[in-house]
């Protein structure tokens, strides 16, 4: 049996690796469209406050973060008072924020096993720079709408939190090995840490936009493939609830990301699977709520993937084919990691 899986996803490789070569036109068009996205919107947006919350959380200064944050952190969210940081410049950040600073945490024995697989349930979404400026600002040409879409987000992972301290009670403190180092220091092993994780992100949405320029994918579903890109060709076509649904999934590309973050924790990838699923339709629902306290006015649409650089489109059973690849990709190394 097992050989038989190892030689359909030889297969599967090989025939992805054919494609390709023989569409390496719309493949090259694609990942260049990718590099671009990376270029403007990733680089920029997320490594500079990668940077300074990696350096936060090594740095004396997040101690006094620690302090500020936990009254909130420990009696409404029942978290440890060490992931109070964590979980307030995770959502600020974005993803993968959260998770590689749940991760720095838990490899550090600040917090347990329960509490890491508690904060990647929800610690997980857009981030501001992403959704209010490359989104909002850049995309939809729309500030309100991108502040709309992070309030939504941010609300549906609170709300998240809040019950799962309902259903699994109070986290208790891990055995703390935490050691501030000097500003020095920490800077250092920051911009290490941070450039290491921006590099994998932008490796990983190259790739996925080059296997996108040649599916024809419909713009409603392109986004639970690769968040980025798909937020740019359809976010102006699709209402804004469903944009708020899509933002707080994330997409398959961030879930590849992080999942050696979520096997490390003991974490199912179900379990993560169905959060994300959780926290999209409390984000859909918040945003519909929210537009209908504070409509927001629709600014005249320009579609910002088109700025950059659009990819062909040439094959129409691909787009269901991702989509399943993904997932099952997803679930064979878990299962892999399992048996090791």
């Amino acid at each position: 049996m097992k050989i038989k899986k190892d030689l359909l996803l030889l297969f599967a490789a090989l025939a992805l690796a054919g494609i390709l070569i023989i569409f390496s036109p719309q493949a090259k068009e694609g990942a260049l469209y990718g590099a671009a996205l990376a270029e403007r919107v990733i680089i920029p947006s997320l490594l500079p406050l990668l940077i300074i919350f990696n350096f936060i959380q090594h740095s004396a200064a997040g101690r006094a973060l620690e302090n500020i944050l936990s009254p909130v952190t420990r009696r409404i969210l029942r978290l440890p008072k060490c992931a109070g940081p964590a979980v307030f410049l995770g959502l600020i950040g974005g993803y993968p924020a959260g998770a590689l600073l749940t991760a720095n945490l838990f490899r550090n024995s600040d917090i347990d096993s329960d509490c890491a697989k508690r904060l990647l349930r929800f610690d997980f979404s857009g981030g501001a720079g992403f959704i209010i400026t490359a989104l909002g600002t850049g995309i939809l040409k729309n500030k309100e709408q991108g502040i709309l879409l992070f309030a939504s987000v941010t609300a549906s992972a609170f709300i998240s939190a809040v019950l799962g301290g309902f259903i699994w009670g109070k986290s208790e403190e891990g055995v703390s090995s935490y050691l501030s180092l000097p500003a020095a220091d920490a800077l250092n092993k920051s911009v290490e840490q941070s450039a290491r994780s921006v590099i994998n992100m932008a490796a990983y949405i190259i790739v996925f936009c080059a296997i996108q320029g040649n599916a024809q994918i419909p713009e409603i579903i392109s986004p639970l493939i690769e968040i980025t890109s798909g937020a740019a060709q359809s976010a102006t076509q699709l209402p804004l609830w469903a944009t708020a649904f899509f933002l707080a999934f994330g997409g398959f590309c961030i879930h590849l990301q992080i999942f050696t973050i979520i096997k490390e924790t003991g974490m199912r990838y179900a379990d993560f699977l169905l959060w994300r699923v959780i926290n999209g339709i409390l984000s859909s629902a918040v945003c519909a709520l929210l537009l209908r306290i504070f409509p927001a006015d629709s600014a005249v649409f320009s579609n910002y993937s088109e700025t950059i650089v659009r990819p062909t489109s040439v094959n129409a059973a691909l787009s269901v084919l991702m989509l399943l690849g993904c997932a099952v990709l997803i679930f064979d190394l878990e299962n892999r990691k399992r048996k090791c």
